[in-house]
């Protein structure tokens, strides 16, 4: 029988859309800066300051958004990289549980 965690998907989707969002406004303001000064360094500096607030915005919401195992109420999953056609999949450090869209595959 597999157990189904709604919240651990709800908090899995809110961290993708916050994620989507940091990167939409770190490049909208990168291409402000480099067309409000229209020069080879202001482009250099568009992508260094669209590079530098997508690391911090994305360190934001990794640090406000977590999504905690169901199981152990550990406070973060990690990732496991599979590939791109199959689901993501998190794994808790703690107690080795592993979820694919809040269901979980093995413990």
């Amino acid at each position: 029988m597999t157990r189904y965690f709604q919240n651990l998907e709800l908090a899995q989707k809110r961290r993708m859309r916050y994620l989507l969002l940091a990167y939409l406004i770190s490049i909208i303001v990168g291409l402000g800066f480099g067309l409000y000064f229209s020069t080879l360094m202001a482009v250099i500096g568009a992508l260094l300051v669209s590079y530098f607030l997508n690391m911090k915005l994305t360190e934001l919401v990794h640090k406000k958004i977590k999504a905690a195992c169901p199981l152990c109420d550990a406070q973060e999953l990690t990732e496991k990289f599979t590939l791109q056609c199959r689901p993501a999949e998190y794994q808790c450090d703690e107690c080795n549980s592993v979820y694919m869209k809040g269901v979980l595959i093995e413990e």
